[in-house]
């Protein structure tokens, strides 16, 4: 009993004493005998491997004699390891190692205490841009986000550690509610950003209006526009156009995905291709039959399709 009680007391000592360093979830730096310090080449290594990892600008290191210094992000610190004296933006402390959470400060980098463990965020969201059908996170690191559909919003929850404004959201917490009829479409992954394309999944009406192709003088001015001709049992649609700047994507998107279920319903081959008498901004498609026949059937599948 006395031996249990003697080495569980040197674990509650050795503990008290550690100091651990995440970020995200990952363990990054572990010392069993020093508590929110770290040796200067340690912390130096530690910066490096940090901006490296979260994509942010590299810093810059020098020594002039004993003194070793740092710049970054419009800060400097250093260490003279003769004398132990430890300097942040020209303020002088004598101390034995680096304080690392007094560090991180300076840096702005946003981190959580746990006990003996320092926990830096693995994603920094620097912007939230909203407008109508697209939604772009702005960020540093990797990005850590899960986009949960649920009916009239959509919920984003942190899938790590996740840093907005300062404040850091723990694994499974929600980050962000983003009130909207609108579904998810698509996720674009860029490095830095993260684009959430939302899409309506209803119709202004369910009108289909179909047209023989290149005999039109007037196009009606509402309903999705079928045109068609004779042809090898092609269904062509506009591609999407960055000249608009995304304002087409979300009927692109709707458009894209009617055309692909009429061409694997009728065995058609899906194409797109700019043919200016396709109108932006509006459903429309055009049906090269070979059996001109099948225009009949496509129009009422695809009234089907709407309701």
């Amino acid at each position: 009993m006395k031996r249990l009680l003697l080495f569980l007391l040197i674990i509650v000592s050795v503990k008290s004493f550690s100091f651990d360093l995440y970020v995200g979830k990952k363990l990054i730096y572990s010392s069993a005998d020093l508590e929110n310090i770290m040796s200067w080449s340690s912390f130096v290594s530690f910066m490096e491997n940090y901006a490296r990892m979260m994509g942010m600008d590299n810093l810059s290191t020098g020594e002039i004699g004993d003194f070793h210094y740092l710049v970054w992000r419009g800060h400097t610190v250093g260490y003279a390891m003769n004398s132990n004296v430890f300097v942040v933006d020209g303020v002088t402390t004598r101390s034995k190692a680096v304080p690392v959470d007094n560090i991180l400060s300076v840096f702005q980098l946003p981190f959580l205490r746990r006990e003996s463990e320092i926990v830096l965020a693995d994603m920094i969201i620097n912007k939230i841009i909203k407008t109508d059908d697209i939604i772009d996170i702005v960020y540093d690191g990797a990005n850590e986000l899960v986009f949960v559909q649920k009916q009239n919003q959509i919920e984003v929850v942190s899938n790590s550690f996740v840093a907005v404004n300062g404040y850091i959201y723990k694994p499974g917490e929600l980050v962000l509610v983003i009130q909207t009829d609108k579904k998810i479409d698509q996720k674009i992954e860029m490095p830095g950003l993260t684009r959430v394309v939302l899409i309506k999944e209803t119709f202004l009406n369910d009108k289909v209006v179909t047209l023989k192709f290149g005999e039109v003088s007037q196009i009606p001015e509402d309903g999705i526009l079928i045109f068609y001709s004779d042809g090898d049992d092609r269904i062509i649609i506009r591609p999407y156009s960055p000249d608009f700047e995304g304002s087409d994507w979300p009927v692109y998107a709707q458009n894209k995905r009617i055309a692909q279920q009429i061409a694997t319903r009728f065995g058609l081959k899906l194409e797109l291709c700019p043919l200016y008498s396709l109108p932006v901004g509006r459903i429309a498609m055009v049906l090269l039959l070979s059996d001109d026949t099948k225009i009949q059937k496509i129009e009422e599948y695809l009234k089907e399709l709407l309701r």
